[in-house]
């Protein structure tokens, strides 16, 4: 029933975009013209995040009649790199890149663009944007704006201020996500008195698990955890239950079921929700209608999404899908 249930929808929103682009009848040759994307994942295969993120690409690539080249960077810079060149060499028509670290992929993305390809960057973007990097366009979050969001939130709903002390354990801290993160939360933290540190996980849960637990151990002045990535928002309830420190204030970034049952059960506060499902469909998509039509594609803020146990039902309903 469920696949049944899941084909009609799919159905639906495909009888949905062909009306709203008015092809509902025969297509033309222009809305046959083929489109080739490579879609370049940055790091983590396996990673819950990321499952939203590639099931939006593929949805978009069925709905849009796109040719899909899904890859990994494995979190290599220099493999970035060359997957963008890559997609230039094989005549791709537009690659969705993520500008993990400032400068690194300065040059390919300009190749990249100078070759005529779309460049619509995803999930991470220049800190400087467009004036850092050629992309035409980014799709995803506004990591300070978010780190505000949560950071304020923990503090009103804990009654955090002067003295308090919060940890921001974070995947890979040198990247731009975790600095703008930090960022975000520290610009509401530190107004209120409130002190924070920052330590590096990684991506795998159990190591995650261990080093949030030993920043615990060794500071017991730690009030509240804000974690500025999946891993350690995943985790840190179980790190702080393992030192002893059941029911310390906590709440971070992003959804999967783990964190989803956390906040639904009043573990984790809340978490800020980028929405990777459009991260994956929008590039997609833009790029097919630039390529086929030369729309423009447009920035968009796919975050600043607040999610605690009121709204959180759908977002733990649909996760690895839509969210």
């Amino acid at each position: 029933m469920q696949q049944v249930r899941n084909w009609l929808r799919g159905a639906c929103m495909a009888l949905q975009v062909l009306a709203f682009v008015g092809i509902a009848g025969a297509a033309t040759a222009q809305d046959l013209e083929e489109v080739k994307v490579t879609f370049i994942q940055h790091c983590c295969p396996g990673a819950t995040f990321f499952q939203p993120m590639q099931f939006g690409a593929e949805e978009a690539a069925r709905l849009f009649d796109v040719d899909l080249t899904y890859v990994n960077a494995e979190g290599d810079a220099a493999r970035h790199t060359n997957l963008i060149e890559t997609a230039i060499a094989e005549g791709q028509h537009a690659v969705a890149p993520t500008i993990t670290v400032p400068d690194a992929l300065d040059e390919a993305v300009q190749k990249a663009v100078d070759a005529g390809l779309v460049v619509i960057a995803q999930n991470i973007d220049d800190p400087d944007g467009a004036a850092g990097n050629a992309r035409q366009s980014f799709i995803g979050q506004d990591f300070i704006a978010s780190g505000n969001i949560i950071g304020t939130r923990m503090i009103e709903e804990h009654g955090l201020g002067d003295g308090d002390h919060c940890l921001l354990p974070v995947e890979f801290p040198e990247l731009t996500y975790a600095i703008e993160r930090a960022q975000g939360v520290q610009s509401a933290l530190e107004p209120a008195g409130i002190t924070s540190e920052i330590v590096g996980t990684g991506t795998t849960e159990s190591e995650a698990l261990t080093i949030i637990a030993q920043s615990l151990i060794a500071n017991p002045n730690i009030t509240c955890i804000v974690g500025l990535g999946t891993t350690p928002t995943t985790v840190a309830p179980d790190s702080a239950n393992e030192v002893g420190r059941s029911g310390i204030p906590n709440g971070g970034f992003d959804t999967n079921p783990k964190i989803m049952d956390n906040i639904m059960n009043g573990v984790t506060t809340a978490t800020m929700d980028q929405q990777p499902f459009w991260q994956g469909f929008l590039p997609v998509m833009f790029a097919a209608y630039a390529v086929r039509y030369g729309l423009t594609p447009p920035d968009i803020d796919t975050g600043n999404n607040l999610i605690d146990a009121a709204n959180g039902q759908k977002a733990l309903d649909h996760g690895g899908t839509y969210r």
